[in-house]
């Protein structure tokens, strides 16, 4: 069990710096799109999809087959952290591509509609 425990603790820390990469590098686009072009959520968020969709594809990808690799030791440690990892950037990917789109532009609308509706309102 005292394994498994370390295992998990360093995937934890390791795979959170890269997560974390992907998901600013995202963030950095979508928030050029919205600030420096005035573009609204949804095309903000097709920009970023074209901009560093890709990228973030295909470096995962190869992330996830290098710790793959790692993951065919015999050494059960390092098989089990290979496997994790690979793992958590495959599930991290996911959420880059599907939640945080999606939770973008539903943050966008409820942050912007209340004003909205008080400018539109005649008694603002």
């Amino acid at each position: 069990m005292g394994q498994i425990n370390l295992g998990l603790s360093v995937v934890m820390g390791m795979t959170l710096g890269i997560v974390v990469d992907d998901t600013v590098h995202f963030l950095s686009k979508y928030l050029r799109a919205r600030r420096d072009d005035g573009l609204p959520a949804e095309d903000a968020v097709r920009y970023a999809f074209s901009s560093v969709g890709a990228a973030l594809v295909v470096t995962s990808i190869i992330l996830m087959v290098g710790f793959l690799v790692l993951a065919q030791s015999s050494f059960q440690i390092n098989a089990g952290m290979g496997k994790l990892t690979a793992i958590t950037i495959a599930c991290a990917l996911l959420a880059d591509l599907l939640t945080l789109p999606a939770l973008l532009i539903w943050l966008e609308t409820k942050i912007h509609a209340p004003s909205l509706a008080q400018e539109e309102s005649p008694n603002a």
